[in-house]
């Protein structure tokens, strides 16, 4: 059963995580739907290949794997930083806009979709309908790191992240802030993940999301930062931080769908 809660994971990260388990074969169509909605009250997918009415999450990454989807890698776009999104623009500023975005892996001879997530509140949870559009064609990642880069970067995003925090004073003692600390510990320790995929991308999405839930709480405290300059300080100096996590958790969980590096030719030297 899956967790409570989405815990510290954006919901596209939820749906890449799980449909690559699904395409990749190591879960059941229904265990990836039902670890995808996670807790929110339903899922619908509008513009699926080869249907005219919303449909289930199930039945729509059924119909994406008949049409040739092998993966999905999951985007995190910010303004300013629109890494890894394929295009054309209108896309490219309704994921923007979503923050979030999820695109098919496919051959050079299939359409190639983005899935876009809305969500409105109910008595019994978020509904959530993702819109299927069309984007263009990339046999990379459109700026993405592979999971080699994005580990690399995210280390030293730890280190200067941990060092910035002690600058700006973020706890200073206040119960508030603690509190709001141990929440992201709780939260990480809840996150989803399929028992599939690879334990060192395992570790790099909780490492991420440690640090993004992190940096939400600085981007929201106080802490020594008193004059507006100070506070912009602040800003610019968690932004680079930020970009890094997201980027990390983008690659970790897409790491199904990182191309295989080419292998070097075997020389004989006899």
């Amino acid at each position: 059963m899956p967790s409570d809660r989405r815990a510290a994971l954006p919901r596209a990260a939820l749906l890449t995580l799980w449909g690559n388990a699904y395409l990749s074969g190591a879960t059941t169509v229904e265990d990836a739907a039902l670890h995808a909605v996670g807790p929110d009250a339903l899922h619908r997918v509008l513009g699926v290949p080869g249907e005219d009415d919303v449909v289930p999450v199930g039945l729509a990454l059924g119909r994406l794997r008949a049409a040739g989807v092998t993966a999905l890698r999951v985007v995190l776009p910010e303004p300013g930083d629109p890494v890894g999104l394929p295009g054309p623009p209108a896309v490219n500023a309704d994921a923007t806009a979503a923050g979030e975005a999820v695109i098919t892996v496919t051959g050079p001879a299939t359409p190639h979709w983005a899935l876009l997530p809305t969500s409105a509140p109910s008595e019994a949870g978020d509904v959530v309908r993702w819109d299927v559009r069309e984007v263009a064609y990339s046999v990379h990642p459109h700026g993405l790191p592979t999971m080699s880069e994005a580990e690399r970067a995210l280390a030293d995003a730890l280190r200067d992240a941990t060092a910035a925090l002690v600058s700006m004073d973020l706890a200073r003692g206040r119960d508030d802030v603690a509190g709001r600390l141990r929440g992201v510990e709780k939260d990480v320790s809840r996150i989803d993940l399929p028992p599939s995929l690879p334990a060192r991308a395992q570790r790099s999405v909780v490492q991420a999301a440690r640090l993004l839930g992190i940096l939400q709480v600085a981007a929201s405290t106080e802490g020594a930062a008193v004059t507006a300059a100070e506070i912009a300080a602040r800003a610019e100096t968690l932004r680079p931080l930020r970009a890094a996590a997201r980027h990390a958790l983008c690659a970790a969980c897409s790491a199904q769908a990182e191309p295989e590096p080419p292998r070097k030719a075997w020389h004989s030297d006899r």
